[in-house]
Protein backbone atom coordinates (compact mmCIF):
# COMPACT_ATOMS: atom_id res chain seq x y z
CA UNK A 1 0.00 0.00 0.00
CA UNK A 2 2.75 2.13 0.46
CA UNK A 3 4.07 2.64 -3.03
CA UNK A 4 0.10 3.05 -4.24
CA UNK A 5 -0.04 5.55 -1.49
CA UNK A 6 2.97 7.46 -2.91
CA UNK A 7 1.71 7.23 -6.42
CA UNK A 8 -1.75 8.89 -5.29
CA UNK A 9 0.42 12.03 -3.12
CA UNK A 10 2.38 12.62 -6.41
CA UNK A 11 -0.64 13.20 -8.19
CA UNK A 12 -1.69 15.25 -5.50
CA UNK A 13 1.41 17.71 -5.98
CA UNK A 14 1.67 17.17 -9.51
CA UNK A 15 1.33 21.11 -9.48
CA UNK A 16 4.36 22.97 -6.90
CA UNK A 17 6.98 25.03 -7.92
CA UNK A 18 10.34 26.82 -6.83
CA UNK A 19 11.72 28.00 -3.93
CA UNK A 20 13.80 30.92 -5.19
CA UNK A 21 11.05 33.55 -5.76
CA UNK A 22 10.74 34.67 -8.88
CA UNK A 23 8.70 37.63 -9.71
CA UNK A 24 7.28 36.67 -13.09
CA UNK A 25 3.25 36.91 -12.71
CA UNK A 26 1.99 37.15 -16.03
CA UNK A 27 -1.79 37.15 -15.57
CA UNK A 28 -4.57 35.38 -17.90
CA UNK A 29 -5.41 37.34 -21.38
CA UNK A 30 -8.80 37.98 -21.67
CA UNK A 31 -9.59 34.51 -23.51
CA UNK A 32 -8.43 32.78 -20.35
CA UNK A 33 -9.68 35.10 -17.53
CA UNK A 34 -12.15 33.41 -16.79
CA UNK A 35 -10.46 29.66 -16.29
CA UNK A 36 -10.00 28.78 -12.52
CA UNK A 37 -7.97 26.49 -14.22
CA UNK A 38 -6.17 27.49 -17.58
CA UNK A 39 -5.03 24.48 -19.84
CA UNK A 40 -3.53 26.49 -22.13
CA UNK A 41 0.04 25.85 -24.57
CA UNK A 42 3.06 26.74 -22.47
CA UNK A 43 1.30 27.58 -19.59
CA UNK A 44 3.20 27.04 -16.51
CA UNK A 45 3.29 27.33 -12.48
CA UNK A 46 5.89 27.28 -9.78
CA UNK A 47 5.50 26.46 -6.42
CA UNK A 48 7.30 25.33 -3.22
CA UNK A 49 6.48 22.28 -1.04
CA UNK A 50 6.99 21.86 2.16
CA UNK A 51 6.05 19.16 4.80
CA UNK A 52 7.17 16.02 6.46
CA UNK A 53 9.71 15.17 3.94
CA UNK A 54 11.50 18.18 3.87
CA UNK A 55 11.02 20.95 1.17
CA UNK A 56 11.51 20.61 -3.02
CA UNK A 57 10.85 22.56 -5.25
CA UNK A 58 8.51 21.81 -9.21
CA UNK A 59 7.69 23.75 -12.12
CA UNK A 60 4.86 22.41 -14.12
CA UNK A 61 4.01 23.13 -17.55
CA UNK A 62 1.83 22.32 -20.33
CA UNK A 63 3.72 21.13 -23.12
CA UNK A 64 1.15 22.23 -25.61
CA UNK A 65 0.78 18.79 -27.07
CA UNK A 66 -2.75 16.36 -26.07
CA UNK A 67 -3.60 12.70 -25.54
CA UNK A 68 -6.81 11.64 -26.70
CA UNK A 69 -8.19 8.48 -25.17
CA UNK A 70 -11.40 6.54 -25.08
CA UNK A 71 -12.67 10.29 -26.38
CA UNK A 72 -11.21 11.93 -23.62
CA UNK A 73 -8.99 14.62 -24.29
CA UNK A 74 -5.50 15.09 -21.42
CA UNK A 75 -3.38 17.57 -22.06
CA UNK A 76 0.36 16.63 -21.58
CA UNK A 77 2.49 18.58 -18.87
CA UNK A 78 6.28 18.02 -17.82
CA UNK A 79 6.78 18.19 -13.79
CA UNK A 80 10.29 19.20 -13.18
CA UNK A 81 11.19 18.64 -9.39
CA UNK A 82 14.96 19.85 -8.25
CA UNK A 83 14.91 16.24 -6.24
CA UNK A 84 13.45 14.03 -7.85
CA UNK A 85 13.84 15.04 -11.66
CA UNK A 86 11.37 14.99 -14.06
CA UNK A 87 7.95 13.25 -14.75
CA UNK A 88 4.89 13.05 -16.92
CA UNK A 89 1.48 14.09 -16.12
CA UNK A 90 -1.98 14.88 -17.79
CA UNK A 91 -4.50 17.80 -16.40
CA UNK A 92 -8.02 17.58 -18.10
CA UNK A 93 -10.88 19.17 -18.04
CA UNK A 94 -14.52 17.86 -19.30
CA UNK A 95 -18.01 19.19 -18.89
CA UNK A 96 -16.60 21.66 -16.56
CA UNK A 97 -14.51 19.27 -14.50
CA UNK A 98 -11.03 19.39 -14.02
CA UNK A 99 -8.34 16.58 -12.65
CA UNK A 100 -5.19 15.12 -13.39
CA UNK A 101 -3.77 11.68 -14.69
CA UNK A 102 -0.63 9.75 -13.65
CA UNK A 103 0.58 6.28 -14.25
CA UNK A 104 3.42 4.65 -12.30
CA UNK A 105 5.19 2.01 -14.29
CA UNK A 106 6.71 -0.04 -11.06
CA UNK A 107 3.45 0.26 -9.26
CA UNK A 108 1.40 -0.61 -11.84
CA UNK A 109 -1.22 1.77 -11.42
CA UNK A 110 -2.75 5.05 -13.53
CA UNK A 111 -4.52 7.06 -10.61
CA UNK A 112 -7.02 9.66 -11.92
CA UNK A 113 -8.41 12.42 -9.56
CA UNK A 114 -11.50 15.06 -10.13
CA UNK A 115 -10.42 18.17 -7.71
CA UNK A 116 -12.96 20.98 -9.15
CA UNK A 117 -16.26 21.89 -10.72
CA UNK A 118 -16.20 25.30 -11.57
CA UNK A 119 -19.51 26.38 -12.07
CA UNK A 120 -20.90 23.91 -8.74
CA UNK A 121 -22.05 26.23 -5.68
CA UNK A 122 -20.37 26.01 -2.38
CA UNK A 123 -21.56 22.73 -0.54
CA UNK A 124 -21.84 20.71 -4.25
CA UNK A 125 -20.61 16.98 -3.53
CA UNK A 126 -19.71 14.57 -6.00
CA UNK A 127 -18.31 10.92 -5.87
CA UNK A 128 -15.33 9.50 -8.53
CA UNK A 129 -12.98 6.68 -8.63
CA UNK A 130 -9.59 6.90 -8.76
CA UNK A 131 -9.31 3.81 -11.30
CA UNK A 132 -11.28 2.27 -14.18
CA UNK A 133 -12.82 -0.52 -12.08
CA UNK A 134 -12.61 1.56 -8.99
CA UNK A 135 -10.05 -1.22 -6.72
CA UNK A 136 -6.43 0.55 -6.09
CA UNK A 137 -3.91 -2.80 -5.16
CA UNK A 138 -7.31 -4.57 -5.38
CA UNK A 139 -8.77 -2.65 -2.66
CA UNK A 140 -11.66 -0.24 -3.13
CA UNK A 141 -11.05 2.89 -3.67
CA UNK A 142 -13.49 6.18 -4.11
CA UNK A 143 -12.68 10.32 -3.94
CA UNK A 144 -15.26 12.42 -2.29
CA UNK A 145 -15.21 15.71 -4.03
CA UNK A 146 -16.57 18.80 -2.54
CA UNK A 147 -16.69 22.59 -3.45
CA UNK A 148 -16.42 24.18 -0.04
CA UNK A 149 -16.37 27.63 -0.81
CA UNK A 150 -16.58 29.57 -3.71
CA UNK A 151 -15.61 33.59 -4.70
CA UNK A 152 -13.79 33.96 -1.57
CA UNK A 153 -10.00 35.87 -1.30
CA UNK A 154 -7.19 34.29 -0.44
CA UNK A 155 -3.28 35.53 0.61
CA UNK A 156 -0.76 33.43 -0.55
CA UNK A 157 3.22 34.35 -0.09
CA UNK A 158 1.88 37.87 0.57
CA UNK A 159 -0.03 38.37 -2.47
CA UNK A 160 -4.01 38.63 -1.99
CA UNK A 161 -6.02 36.57 -4.70
CA UNK A 162 -9.65 37.12 -5.37
CA UNK A 163 -12.46 34.99 -6.93
CA UNK A 164 -10.81 31.90 -5.81
CA UNK A 165 -12.65 28.37 -5.29
CA UNK A 166 -11.64 26.35 -2.35
CA UNK A 167 -12.02 22.60 -3.12
CA UNK A 168 -11.80 19.49 -1.22
CA UNK A 169 -10.89 15.97 -2.20
CA UNK A 170 -11.28 13.32 0.21
CA UNK A 171 -9.75 10.02 -0.80
CA UNK A 172 -11.02 7.28 1.48
CA UNK A 173 -10.74 2.91 1.08
CA UNK A 174 -12.96 0.31 2.01
CA UNK A 175 -10.91 -2.48 3.79
CA UNK A 176 -14.54 -4.49 4.81
CA UNK A 177 -15.60 -1.92 7.20
CA UNK A 178 -17.42 0.74 4.60
CA UNK A 179 -15.40 3.78 3.05
CA UNK A 180 -12.66 5.38 5.33
CA UNK A 181 -10.69 8.35 4.75
CA UNK A 182 -6.84 8.02 4.11
CA UNK A 183 -6.27 11.13 3.22
CA UNK A 184 -7.83 14.55 2.20
CA UNK A 185 -5.95 17.68 -0.04
CA UNK A 186 -7.54 20.71 0.35
CA UNK A 187 -7.11 23.03 -2.99
CA UNK A 188 -7.23 26.29 -3.66
CA UNK A 189 -8.40 27.75 -7.32
CA UNK A 190 -8.12 31.62 -8.58
CA UNK A 191 -9.42 32.57 -11.61
CA UNK A 192 -7.06 33.22 -14.48
CA UNK A 193 -4.60 31.70 -12.88
CA UNK A 194 -5.27 27.93 -11.85
CA UNK A 195 -4.05 26.24 -8.51
CA UNK A 196 -2.43 28.47 -5.96
CA UNK A 197 -2.74 26.19 -3.24
CA UNK A 198 -2.81 22.81 -1.58
CA UNK A 199 -2.28 21.41 1.34
CA UNK A 200 -2.51 17.41 2.04
CA UNK A 201 -3.41 15.93 5.62
CA UNK A 202 -2.76 12.35 6.25
CA UNK A 203 -5.10 11.18 9.83
CA UNK A 204 -6.05 14.47 10.24
CA UNK A 205 -2.37 15.59 10.33
CA UNK A 206 -0.57 17.97 7.84
CA UNK A 207 1.45 16.26 5.63
CA UNK A 208 2.08 19.07 3.15
CA UNK A 209 1.67 22.16 2.25
CA UNK A 210 2.44 23.55 -2.29
CA UNK A 211 2.27 27.43 -2.36
CA UNK A 212 2.32 29.32 -5.81
CA UNK A 213 5.14 31.21 -5.83
CA UNK A 214 4.48 32.64 -9.87
CA UNK A 215 2.33 31.80 -12.44
CA UNK A 216 2.95 32.14 -16.40
CA UNK A 217 -0.73 32.04 -18.22
CA UNK A 218 -0.92 31.53 -22.10
CA UNK A 219 -4.04 32.76 -24.08
CA UNK A 220 -2.62 29.95 -26.74
CA UNK A 221 -5.07 27.34 -26.78
CA UNK A 222 -4.23 23.32 -27.53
Amino acid sequence: MKKTFTLILAVAVIFISSCKKDSKNNPASSSTNNDYFPLTSNSAWKYLVTGAGGSDTLTVKLTGSATVIDGKTYYNTNSMYQKMGTSVGYFFRQNHLYGSNSSNATAGLTIEFEFLNDTAAAGHSWISLPTVNGLVNSVPARTVNTIREVNISKTVGGKIFTNVIHAEVDLQYNYGRGYESSAVYEFYFAKGVGMIENSTFISGNMYETESIISYDISAVLI
